[in-house]
């Protein structure tokens, strides 16, 4: 039997609800905001949403609770605890792990960027700008974005990383307890207050009625497991580098629950303050709710509080960025704490690892920074293949390389009792899941390249740069986690 490789420094949560609101700062992060409410608009709305939550419970709790697993039982971060976790091919499980690591760890690499625009905009509302008579958002957007002023604003925010994460879970944690809460009832309070504009109604239709058409429409689906996989967060690394945190007594499915629910309620309220206020402000909704990303973050929404004036504009572009930055800052300490987590198993302090890998992302990403299509080539490249491949990998590890019924009923041994008990039927879904993100993607290259054209942009995806970057580092990767692998066991 293979000996388990245990972590020289072992953290430990100081409670549930500070490690819940820390699995929840990692899962509330921009896309929350930018991402959910502009597929949600454009993609059917209520049938979107509907889509939305099949994954949720087809894809999202079950490989949450499995990639939770792996952590606790494996009693490690994203290279000890996939090879502790599993029962044969453990150094494929290693290579696993640390392909999660390296994926997550190149959208960390342009997230410092987006974060620090987000801090900007933060900026702007508390002074005042947006509600200034002379503003032009437009304007504002193109004299910022790919600026060395824009660089040096990101790189401040990967300082603030580093700081955060030196701490380890204790650091994590309690600025989770402070920023989460902040943000959930600021996104609530914009919310309610989105529904009382004259014309929200419309909006809110548009947002919550489903549309048959979209029901049969594979880009609804594609959209909506696509919104699943980067919101909730499943693939990164992070739940495994959260499950090590646990303790025996923790109940898993606890965790995953909340994260999922907390996640999803951010996103569904993010959409009733955004897509609303779209429709009972502009003159031209259906035009500016196509706008996605940025060209809705940062000049559709800040227009519209311009548009609004007075100190209504004001408070709700202040509390719509200070949520916004809150829930990106918090998901980029945890993104970062993915990455050193490694280093912290192999024994450097955690200080040193987040001053290591904070400085190298800031190297690597420095580019997307300066040009934005670096920054969507990243996106495209790790956001979307890098995570896929994570899904699968989770659900061989949980499904077919450990004995899923006895993984199941180990994290069954909780007192009180679980609060979601598991039956066979995850055993099942674990299994199913291995073939879910395949098809996604098949789906994904599929609609997007043969139906909608070469003009949709997606042949990035397979085009020699891209693929030769991911084979040529995963062998990389395989070959070095091989080598430390043997190296630690000695």
């Amino acid at each position: 039997m293979s000996m388990a490789l245990l972590p020289r420094i072992v953290e430990r949560a100081p409670s549930v609800f500070a490690l819940l609101m820390a699995v929840v700062g990692w899962s509330v992060g921009a896309g929350n905001y930018w991402r959910f409410s502009w597929r949600a608009a454009n993609y059917g709305g209520g049938s979107f949403l509907f889509a939305y939550l099949v994954w949720l419970i087809i894809t999202a709790f079950v490989l949450a609770v499995a990639e939770y697993a792996i952590g606790r039982i494996g009693r490690g971060g994203p290279l000890y605890g996939p090879y502790n976790f599993v029962e044969r091919y453990k150094r494929f499980a290693a290579f696993a792990g640390m392909w999660m690591a390296w994926s997550t760890f190149m959208i960390m690499c342009y997230y410092w960027v987006v974060t620090g625009w987000i801090f900007y905009y933060m900026l702007h509302a508390i002074s005042g700008t947006f509600v200034s008579p002379d503003f032009d958002s437009k304007a504002l957007w193109d004299g910022f974005k790919e600026t060395y002023f824009s660089l040096g604003i990101g790189v401040l925010m990967m300082v603030g990383s580093i700081i955060v994460t030196g701490f380890g879970i204790r650091g994590i944690s309690l600025a989770a307890r402070i920023m989460f809460p902040v943000l959930f009832f600021a996104t609530l309070g914009l919310a309610v207050y989105s529904l009382t504009l004259p014309g929200s109604y419309e909006g809110l239709k548009f947002y919550m009625v489903p549309k048959a058409e979209a029901l049969v429409d594979p880009a609804t689906w594609m959209q909506a497991l696509s919104q699943v996989i980067w919101s909730i967060g499943i693939a990164w690394g992070f739940f495994i580098a959260a499950g090590a945190w646990m303790r025996r007594r923790d109940d898993v499915t606890h965790v995953s629950f909340g994260n999922v629910v907390n996640d999803t309620a951010v996103a569904w309220m993010a959409g009733l303050a955004i897509i609303p206020l779209i429709f009972s402000i502009s003159a031209t909704p259906y035009e500016d709710i196509k706008e996605a990303g940025t060209g809705l973050a940062f000049v559709v929404l800040p227009r519209l509080f311009h548009e609004m004036g007075g100190l209504a504009g004001y408070l709700y572009g202040l509390l719509f960025f200070v949520a916004f930055w809150f829930a990106a800052f918090t998901s980029l300490y945890t993104i970062h704490e993915v990455t050193l987590r490694p280093l912290k198993d192999l024994g450097i302090k955690p200080l040193y690892a987040a001053a290591i890998t904070g400085v190298i992302a800031i190297v690597i990403g420095t580019p997307t920074a300066l040009n934005l299509t670096w920054l969507d080539y990243y996106d495209t490249v790790w956001g979307v293949i890098g995570l896929s491949a994570g899904l699968v990998f989770i659900a061989l590890m949980a499904g077919f390389l450990v004995d899923t019924v006895k993984v199941r009923m180990e994290l069954m041994k909780v007192e009180p009792k679980p609060l979601v008990p598991l039956g066979s039927w995850w055993d099942w879904l674990v299994r199913i899941n291995v073939v879910i993100p395949v098809i996604f993607f098949i789906w994904w290259i599929a609609y997007w390249e043969w139906i909608r054209g070469w003009d949709a942009g997606l042949h990035t995806y397979y085009t020699w740069p891209g693929i030769a970057i991911l084979i040529i580092g995963g062998l990389m990767i395989y070959y070095v986690t091989g080598r430390v692998i043997e190296r630690v066991k000695r």
